[in-house]
């Protein structure tokens, strides 16, 4: 395996499996957070908000078809736990939490309840569930820079930045829609880009040095 890409799933390429390791995740946060060190902390997240993506991305294209034929109600209520799921990363990525540790724990802790009720739901609905074959998530160690929920122009800010503290390093960040504005601005300093819309709702763009 490529040894910068970490497989968020030992064993398998189950949904079971990716479960798990997104609960995983979830616990590293939660540690780093109780714990205040909010690098470690920023990191996981990262970590967390994109495996979530994935696997949400995997259930609603490939799970989520094949089961709404027979129980489409369920179904629905499954698809609305993923957007509430995905408020709760969004408030989880705007906030500050070395200014309220105690809201971002508390934050963390509603999204762990959301997912263990929501993983119930589906074992109930799909017996075969924990099994049903999937590619497991692969993740960069080096999570996207998730920009989401900052006001303009915070997020060209941060972009720069971090293109000038390591001008020869790939960064991929996430922004809540596709930046065109950014676009010539990269172009001007030399950087070549690609993007794409994500599972979640976000746009990612990949940039690195022409």
């Amino acid at each position: 395996m490529d040894c910068n890409l970490a497989v968020m799933d030992e064993s398998n390429g189950s949904l079971n499996a990716q479960h798990a390791q997104i609960d995983r995740e979830l616990d590293a946060v939660v540690a780093a957070g109780r714990a205040s060190r909010w690098p470690e902390y920023r990191r996981h997240l990262g970590v967390l908000r994109e495996g979530l993506a994935q696997h949400i991305g995997f259930e609603e294209e490939a799970l989520f078809p094949a089961l709404e034929h027979r129980a489409a109600a369920a179904v629905k209520a499954l698809r609305e736990d993923h957007a509430q799921i995905r408020r709760h990363l969004e408030t989880l990525g705007a906030a500050a939490p070395e200014q309220d540790p105690a809201g971002c724990l508390a934050e963390l802790d509603n999204l762990a309840g959301l997912l263990r009720a929501h993983h119930e739901a589906e074992m109930a609905l799909d017996p075969q569930y924990a099994s049903r074959p999937m590619p497991p998530l692969v993740l960069e160690h080096s999570p996207a820079l998730d920009l989401r929920g900052l006001q303009p122009p915070e997020p060209i800010v941060r972009i720069f930045q971090a293109l000038e503290r390591d001008p020869g390093a790939r960064l991929r960040v996430i922004l809540p829609h596709e930046p065109v504005p950014l676009y010539g601005l990269l172009r001007e300093r030399g950087y070549s880009y690609a993007g794409a819309p994500r599972a979640d709702g976000g746009f990612e763009v990949l940039i690195e040095r022409s």
